[in-house]
């Protein structure tokens, strides 16, 4: 793991824990004012009117309990899938894979255009999420099509420009001045593209894997949790303060 890595680590948890320190300091301030102005009977009316009614299931706090699921679920489904591919969703033959360059979004200049008959429909540009398929061994690649190919840890999407006599493939993407410097070997080129696309979805995607989106996702989750503990505390205070006023009433009578 690079040092830059693991600096970062420790930067995004030390401001989660930070973020979630201050937000529970808060609760737990205004916590202890509503105890007191509790005690103090300034919502007596309103617990009375609450808590007399013939209690339902409390609808928020199962939305709530609901929400704090989701948010952990998507937490993790996204931490998995950041994983698998390089962050990319693979299901079956097919790899969505997320644009994160804007080297296929337009023809660099009109003559390499017409080299390639205005051939707009297979161009894709930055936080697209693209549709590609598995290259098989035997698969024939054509001259004008756009292909993924590896190199080291990349995936590069670019346009097949031309195949040279020693077996070799040149790629270019539509956008950029020159070809790719690699000369791709077949067992390299392990993506078609089919054509499909959605435009700007992959913004979100490559948000939740930066080190910023995963804190802010750890933030809310943890914001929601702490938020629901002490509205349970509030909920236990008022059900207390309900039964002294009951009781109150009682001796009254």
């Amino acid at each position: 793991m690079q040092t830059i890595t693991i600096i970062a680590i420790v930067v995004v948890a030390l401001l989660t824990v930070i973020i979630i320190g201050l937000a529970w300091l808060g609760f737990n301030s205004s916590l202890r004012l509503y105890e007191v102005n509790l005690a103090q009977g300034e919502y007596d009316e309103e617990i009375k009117k609450e808590y007399s009614r013939v209690k339902r299931k409390n609808l928020s706090i199962i939305a709530s309990s609901l929400l704090v699921i989701l948010l952990i679920g998507l937490f993790l489904t996204g931490g998995f899938i950041s994983r698998m591919n390089n962050g990319n969703i693979t299901v079956n033959d097919k790899i969505v894979l997320v644009i994160e360059t804007g080297s296929m979004s337009d023809f660099y200049d009109d003559k390499y255009a017409e080299s390639l008959n205005n051939d707009r429909r297979l161009q894709f540009s930055a936080t697209d999420l693209c549709v590609f398929e598995t290259i098989k061994d035997d698969t024939e690649l054509v001259m004008g099509e756009v292909y993924g190919y590896k190199i080291k840890n990349t995936i590069i999407t670019h346009r097949l420009v031309k195949i040279n006599s020693d077996g070799t493939y040149v790629f270019r993407g539509d956008n950029n001045p020159t070809a790719d410097v690699y000369q791709v070997n077949k067992g390299s080129i392990i993506y078609h593209y089919t054509g499909a696309r959605a435009r700007g979805i992959g913004a979100f995607i490559l948000y939740a894997q930066s080190y910023f989106g995963i804190w802010s996702i750890l933030g809310i989750i943890g914001i929601t949790i702490s938020s629901e503990i002490i509205l349970n505390k509030v909920d236990k205070m008022n059900k207390k303060r309900y039964r002294t006023i009951r009781s109150m009433e009682n001796e009254e009578k």
